[in-house]
């Protein structure tokens, strides 16, 4: 008689972690859009978080002419070092308990790792489509909360204009919707048209877009995007007309002072500007000067919201990664996943992010977690400045953004942990599994180390939406 059966719940079959790698890879994979359209850099060498990868650019060759008597002058083919810190360790901890631990491996992928290995999916797609504001600067068309079944294709071909103009290659070009924009291209006749579209009816019958305007066109439901519906803003009206082009303070009115460095959003212009100076009288705004020029018409008296600031909470040093306390914002109201939030009241401090993830304290403060370590290092009671409603899809040459994955070490042989670690395509993941006596079950943690980096720039272009 067997007085000492067997009951850790890792030993049961079903619990084998090289399998659960496999099986939560592949769900991973599945389950991302952009992390299959960027540029992947992927070794079998193990590393470890902070470790730094070497990619390359290559730079361009220039033509020149010779004659019959000519001899061929050579040039060196040159490649620009860039460097990927492996600054993104993410990962998901669930327990299995011992009465569920008996169940066949199928029952456990649909119960446990499915949803892990989904939220996983959706963290690194957040990551990568919260890059979006790094192409601010370089190409940015459309507007703001404004994309409409009219204005959507126009709003295609702008973004094809400026890739063409930044001689962005032609071939393999992407384009990522979130799904506001989506509805508006599935309501644009000339997409949906079969007998223009020569899909033989596809997009119609399925709602799908495929390839439209030189664009493999993709649905993201990870694409940064708010509402404005319950954001924390203040109306204000823009009294003075502004034309494309112009700069320098404009009478605009709104209750309230205090708005440098958020961001203000006007009717008919659309962009994610913000406040650099103003002006006031008493405890009312007057004047607003945004940091760069506008972009399209603003009628006089366009009405506009200012989107408030919160308040950091703590000290995080620069290259934190971690989750960020905000406080300050009025009951209800609080900054959602997908939206921007950028933290300095001036150009030289100032740097944009995308909020990946919340945890709400309460009513009026919450903990935010970004697309990427801070670049700056923040003290208690700095400004941050949640962004403006809208959507902020990419179109993009894959080059334009690298993802470098690298595997994970396992746990060395004798300290009663089972690890499994699984690789394919370009991507990595690790499973590892411990009996835990006080819970009652077996602990299983998947996670996959990877870095994230804007490469080029100028293969980017952000449609707003």
């Amino acid at each position: 008689m067997n007085l000492y059966p067997l009951c850790f719940a890792n030993d049961v079959d079903a619990l084998v972690p090289e399998l659960w790698a496999n099986e939560s890879l592949a769900i991973l994979e599945e389950n991302m859009v952009m992390a299959r359209l960027v540029h992947r850099d992927f070794s079998p060498l193990v590393a470890s978080y902070g470790d730094v990868v070497n990619t390359r650019k290559p730079g361009e060759f220039s033509t020149k002419r010779k004659v019959a008597a000519d001899s061929v002058v050579s040039q060196d083919a040159v490649a620009t070092n860039v460097q990927v810190p492996l600054d993104q360790h993410v990962y998901v901890t669930f327990t299995i308990k011992d009465s569920e631990a008996s169940y066949s491996f199928k029952e456990l992928v649909e119960m446990f790792m499915q949803p892990a290995a989904m939220q996983m999916a959706r963290t690194v797609d957040r990551i990568l489509a919260g890059q979006a504001p790094q192409f601010f600067g370089t190409a940015k068309v459309g507007r703001l909360a404004e994309m409409t079944a009219s204005n959507a294709r126009d709003f295609v071909l702008d973004a094809r204009q400026k890739l063409n103009e930044n001689k962005a290659y032609q071939a393999g070009r992407n384009l990522v919707l979130s799904p506001g924009a989506e509805r508006q291209f599935l309501d644009t006749a000339i997409y949906t048209k079969a007998n223009e579209r020569g899909d033989g009816g596809t997009a119609l019958e399925e709602a799908r877009l495929g390839r439209i305007d030189g664009f493999d066109t993709y649905l993201d439901q990870n694409v940064p995007y708010r509402t404005i519906t319950d954001a924390d803003t203040v109306t204000c009206n823009h009294t003075a007309g502004a034309s494309p082009g112009d700069t320098g303070n404009k009478a605009c009115t709104a209750t309230g002072n205090g708005f440098v460095g958020c961001f203000v959003w006007l009717t008919g212009e659309g962009q994610p500007h913000w406040i650099s100076a103003l002006t006031e009288s008493g405890n009312n705004l007057t004047g607003i000067t945004l940091e760069d020029a506008y972009v399209n018409t603003v009628a006089a008296n366009a009405v506009g919201y200012i989107f408030s600031p919160a308040v950091v909470e703590g000290a995080y040093a620069a290259n934190y990664t971690k989750g960020i306390t905000l406080n300050g914002i009025t009951a209800n109201k609080l900054p959602v996943v997908g939206q921007m939030l950028a933290f300095g009241a001036n150009t030289a401090a100032r740097a944009t992010y995308t909020i990946i993830e919340v945890d709400s304290v309460n009513t009026t403060s919450v903990i935010v977690w970004l697309d990427r370590p801070l670049e700056n290092a923040l003290t208690d009671a700095d400004g941050a400045f949640p962004g403006p409603h809208g959507g902020v899809n990419l179109a993009f040459h894959r080059n334009a953004i690298a993802m470098v994955s690298r595997p994970l070490a396992t746990a060395a042989n004798g300290l009663d942990v089972k690890m499994g670690l699984g690789s394919y395509n370009d991507l990595s993941m690790r499973v590892a599994m411990q009996y835990d006596i006080t819970s009652q079950g077996t602990i299983v943690t998947l996670d996959t180390l990877f870095g994230v980096k804007v490469v080029e720039p100028l293969l980017g272009c952000v449609i707003l939406s």
